[in-house]
């Protein structure tokens, strides 16, 4: 990355800085679940699902703290209006008009319902990940099920992990540095297609959940990042994205009371 005395604040990144952030967010993750994670059960002989899940909490505040050395070395002040006004977190803009209102992130509701209906299976995607087997087929698989024990049961401790891990995912983790870091700088490399290729490397990003990388994770990326274009904010993503996470504390709470 430039430094932050030859980088101007609003223009756009190169396609060499673009695959750095990339590379800088991504590979720790695949690291910490499949080098870091394994090295920790053999020594302590802690849950391998435990052990993963704080692994991908540590990644995800890395990927927050690596957002805010971009920010830093691009020239911006650390403070709460650089964040609102750099990352995107403002009120819609309809791509017609240029007014701006909250209401247009209704139009949220296609997407959520679209990312709702792939989830549910709903709506059959293609068969790629099969494509990737022999590449990761040796590669262990976290299994969030597993947690439906009653072993679990009456752990509260896990809800203030899930509810850590949301915070960092959906607004200072992956929303933050792919939709807010990334997204607005990717069009003078990409133009109209910014949003597509974003979604693209969202979906590569997950190297610490490799079934899924040409999957879920990708077509979800696209329908994480078209909105945000489309509406100029980072706001779309980040609802679409994390009420994932509201599904999640169901689950988790099925589990802890177990209902599950």
């Amino acid at each position: 990355m430039t430094s932050q005395h030859s980088s101007q604040p609003d223009s756009q990144y190169s396609l060499k800085k673009i695959l750095i952030i990339w590379a800088l967010s991504a590979l720790p993750m695949g690291v910490l679940a499949f080098i870091i994670t394994p090295k920790v059960v053999a020594l302590t002989n802690w849950s391998p699902l435990i052990v993963y899940w704080i692994a991908v909490i540590i990644g995800l505040v890395w990927q927050f703290i690596l957002s805010l050395i971009i920010l830093k070395r691009d020239g911006h002040e650390l403070n709460w209006q650089t964040v609102v006004t750099r990352m995107k977190y403002q009120r819609p803009i309809n791509p017609k008009t240029g007014k701006s209102s909250y209401w247009l992130l209704l139009w949220t509701i296609p997407f959520i319902l679209l990312s709702a209906l792939i989830q549910s299976g709903e709506i059959n995607m293609p068969d790629v990940d099969s494509w990737m087997t022999p590449l990761i087929e040796h590669l262990p698989k976290y299994d969030l099920s597993s947690f439906a024990t009653a072993e679990y049961k009456g752990a509260w401790w896990i809800l203030g992990l899930f509810i850590i891990t949301s915070v960092f995912n959906y607004f200072f983790g992956e929303e933050f540095i792919y939709r807010g870091i990334l997204l607005h700088k990717m069009k003078g490399v990409f133009g109209k297609w910014d949003w597509f290729f974003n979604g693209i490397l969202f979906g590569l990003y997950h190297l610490h959940k490799p079934q899924i990388i040409l999957s879920t994770a990708l077509y979800f990326g696209f329908v994480f990042a078209l909105p945000s274009r489309l509406l100029q904010s980072s706001w779309a993503a980040v609802i679409i994205h994390g009420l994932e996470g509201v599904l999640g504390i169901i689950v988790i709470l099925g589990i802890i009371l177990g209902h599950s």
